[in-house]
């Protein structure tokens, strides 16, 4: 279910509904009005559609809301990528900011949505497709793509594959032709970047999570000499490329081997909520940390630091099965709060309530909260805490997670 839009409305009120202001956002509600350059490689498709209601070829699909909706954009409004589809060759789309692709510089966020849509049962041959995502492309062919990263790909871009298909590269980052870092989910200690960012295995019993038939939140941080890279608020790279970023933002997706697979139907990317901003103002970054302890679920940042201008998400992990769980928002405690609850006793990370926020959770237990931070620099500096709280089996009869810690920044 999708989770309400909230804003901080002052230091100590409470949250209320509010409209992003960003220097680029398109929420892809129609071709015809949507703000972006499609460049498509031969052999792929394009499609703007209703994703709560699709079908493609003959199979019927029904997508959640994107986590992360642009205010005033049109709910499950997004846009459908497919890649090498009959002919047996390696295929890319890339989709650029601006109908005229808008350069950025300096300090700037892009994100977006992404949705890797894998048959279950997995094909053995074909299976494996990604997202790609970019900061500083050139716009100019070859597309910037896994498969033409030795034929002149420009710039600093990567991808993340849906099903964890590779053995060292299910995510990269790379400039021009030269890859800057790479993870798998099979490489020793880098398990934890699969299993902490995503919420599922492709399929059950599979060694670790996996991006696919899930929203991703996708969100790459450009400072002068840094690029960060965070899926579901989960830093997979922080690098400094030889060159300072400066060009076009992009999202997309690939197909980066010459086999098909068996069920092209439901082998798809789905994206929505292209954003890039540039948030300012401040002079220092976000930050977000945990604290306390836990007697149930986990509560993770899902997304970047929290940056005035940009969404920031909460997210919840084994919280209770297809259920409820409250989400209280007050400010970071500096320590561990006892709270007397009947005859035991809660912990509590955050002072005082400014507010508790009601989220229904998934058949996995897990859910998350996108807030909407202001584009205003007098929220520079402004820090919140946050803490679920549910039924669970404990001696006090409700689990709680530890507490999630943020300041926002720029």
């Amino acid at each position: 279910m999708p989770a309400p839009r909230l804003l901080l409305a002052a230091p100590a009120a409470l949250l209320a509904t509010a409209t992003l202001q960003a220097q680029f956002a398109e929420g892809f509600d129609s071709q015809a009005t949507a703000d972006v350059t499609i460049q498509a490689e031969p052999d792929t498709a394009v499609l703007f559609v209703d994703y709560s209601n699709m079908t493609i070829g003959t199979t019927p699909f029904s997508i959640p809301e994107a986590p992360r909706r642009i205010a005033g954009s049109a709910p499950t409004r997004g846009v459908l990528i497919q890649a090498n589809l009959v002919s047996g060759v390696t295929a890319a789309v890339n989709i650029l900011a601006g109908t005229t692709p808008i350069p950025f510089a300096g300090r700037y966020r892009v994100s977006f949505d992404a949705w890797i849509n894998v048959p279950n049962p997995v094909p053995a041959v074909g299976s494996t497709e990604q997202l790609l995502w970019g900061v500083s492309v050139d716009g100019i062919a070859p597309l910037e793509a896994r498969h033409n990263l030795a034929l002149g790909a420009q710039g600093v871009y990567g991808w993340l594959a849906g099903e964890n298909g590779y053995a060292t590269e299910d995510a990269v980052i790379a400039e021009g032709g030269l890859r800057l870092g790479q993870r798998g989910d099979t490489q020793a200690g880098q398990a934890v970047y699969f299993n902490d960012a995503f919420d599922q295995p492709v399929v059950p019993g599979a060694l670790n999570n996996a991006p696919a038939n899930q929203w991703v939140r996708v969100d790459v941080d450009v400072a002068t000499t840094v690029v960060r890279v965070l899926f579901n608020g989960i830093e997979f790279f922080n690098v400094t490329p030889a060159v300072p970023p400066f060009g076009f933002a992009m999202l997309g997706y690939e197909d980066p081997f010459a086999s098909i697979g068996s069920n092209k139907n439901a082998q798809w990317g789905l994206f929505d909520n292209f954003r890039v901003v540039m948030p300012s103002g401040c002079g220092f970054p976000g930050t977000a940390a945990i604290q306390g302890s836990a007697t149930g679920g986990r509560i993770l940042n899902g997304a970047a630091e929290p940056a005035i201008g940009c969404p920031m998400t909460v997210r919840l992990r084994g919280g209770p099965a297809s259920g409820i769980a409250l989400l209280n928002i007050g400010f970071p405690s500096p320590i561990t709060i006892p709270i007397p609850f009947g005859s035991c006793t809660l912990g509590s990370e955050v002072l005082g309530s400014l507010a508790t926020v009601i989220v229904g959770t998934s058949a996995l237990g897990n859910s998350n909260l996108t807030i909407e931070v202001p584009a205003d620099p007098t929220y520079c500096g402004v820090s919140f805490g946050f803490q679920y709280f549910f039924f669970g089996n404990t001696s006090c009869g409700v689990a709680h997670t530890e507490g999630l810690a943020l300041t926002i920044g720029s």
